[in-house]
């Protein structure tokens, strides 16, 4: 990651924590009975990034971080070992997230299944990866191997 995606990132991740004071704020005065509800998510997703970070992808994370504080991508952790081309998966994820407007799921598992909502490009998966595919969604798995 470049000195401009780095930059890119804590915008983002600045920008959102604004977003989150500004709701606490909000709860804290209009109704503060929602505030432990409001602090259990934002636990949920701070342990689900820090599981995440403990993959040891760091390319992949910082990718699927972003696209998910932009509300671009969701994601699911049921492992905690992981073995990928990381690089390889981390641009791969840029690439589907530049082409594709749908909505994008990541389970990671023993490797990555990727849910995408739309049309996939091509070129950001290989034939042989499709696990299942339908009008509206293909399902790809990205097998471990670095």
């Amino acid at each position: 990651m470049d000195s401009e995606q780095t930059l890119e990132l804590l915008s983002t991740v600045r920008h959102e924590w604004m977003n989150r004071l500004q709701l606490i704020s909000l709860y804290a005065a209009l109704d503060p009975t929602k505030l432990e509800e409001l602090y259990e998510r934002y636990r949920k997703q701070a342990d689900e990034e820090s599981a995440l970070v403990r993959l040891n992808v760091p390319q992949t994370s910082l990718v699927v971080i972003q696209a998910n504080w932009e509300g671009r991508m969701t994601y699911t952790i049921s492992t905690d070992q992981l073995a990928i081309d990381d690089a390889r998966v981390a641009e791969m994820l840029v690439r589907l997230l530049d082409n594709t407007d749908g909505p994008i799921h990541v389970t990671f598992t023993d490797g990555l299944m990727v849910r995408v909502t739309g049309t996939v490009p091509d070129d950001v998966k290989a034939s042989a990866d499709v696990y299942e595919q339908n009008v509206d969604t293909t399902t790809f798995h990205i097998k471990e191997g670095k």
